[in-house]
């Protein structure tokens, strides 16, 4: 992939989550912010942070999550989607670690 297009992936996809998040987090118990291929989730009970970022030199998306640790994931151009190494999918696993919190 091109840098230009692995650029363009990462924003899609993190500016989705970012947008994604919000929405579902109805009763205000995350801050989420987005700037410059960075996505900060603060979980504010507990001050725990998922940081979501662009890695360009190995061109895969870094997830680093309070719950379950660090992950990369590579864009997979079969899926069209952001997969780590064992097959699943970027949004189900932040989304699946932020349902306790969300419900």
């Amino acid at each position: 992939m091109q840098e230009k297009d692995f650029l363009k992936s990462c924003e899609q996809i993190l500016v989705q989550l970012s947008e994604n998040i919000e929405i579902k987090d109805k009763n205000s118990k995350l801050d989420v912010e987005y700037s410059d291929g960075i996505l900060t989730i603060i979980i504010e009970a507990t001050s725990q942070t998922y940081i979501i970022n662009r890695h360009a030199a190995s061109q895969k998306i870094w997830y680093s999550s309070p719950i379950t640790g660090a992950d990369y994931f590579a864009f997979d151009e079969n899926s069209q989607n952001w997969l780590d190494s064992k097959g699943e999918k970027l949004e189900e696993k932040l989304f699946c670690e932020l349902e306790n919190i969300l419900n």
